[in-house]
């Protein structure tokens, strides 16, 4: 799958320097950076793989992929599949930046509970201000 505009950037963190200034006052500013660039260098390649924790110790295998423009405020066209139920699948479009955001918040392998709560139960996405550098 391929992330229209970052075709001249690769997926390494120096390739990714460029989009943090774009990125961070969305996701928790330049105090984050190293989670930050590991997220961009996901955006750039267009899919994340990750496990659902359950109960019992079992896990879900997913797999979200992307399409769209690298921009903060462009909308990303997703698709959550999971590999082990092929007739289970959500299509969702939501702005690059939340993407981001919840890539830098992932707990582990999985996805923070905000994205499964948005995705699953309809919560609204909360705000996140924007950071101000000092």
């Amino acid at each position: 799958m391929v992330v229209t505009g970052l075709s001249p950037l690769g997926t390494n963190a120096f390739d990714m320097a460029p989009l943090v200034p774009l990125f961070a006052p969305y996701c928790g500013g330049m105090a984050q950076q190293s989670e930050l660039l590991k997220a961009l260098g996901s955006l750039a390649h267009g899919s994340w793989q990750g496990a659902r924790q359950l109960e019992g110790g079992r896990s879900h295998p997913y797999r979200l992929e992307w399409q769209g423009e690298s921009a903060p405020l462009e909308r990303l066209r997703c698709q959550l599949l999971f590999p082990a139920m092929p007739e289970m699948g959500y299509r969702f479009s939501l702005p690059a930046y939340q993407l981001v955001l919840w890539l830098v918040q992932r707990e582990g392998n999985d996805l923070p509970q905000a994205f499964w709560g948005w995705l699953l139960l309809g919560q609204p996405i909360a705000r996140q201000p924007m950071a101000r550098e000092a």
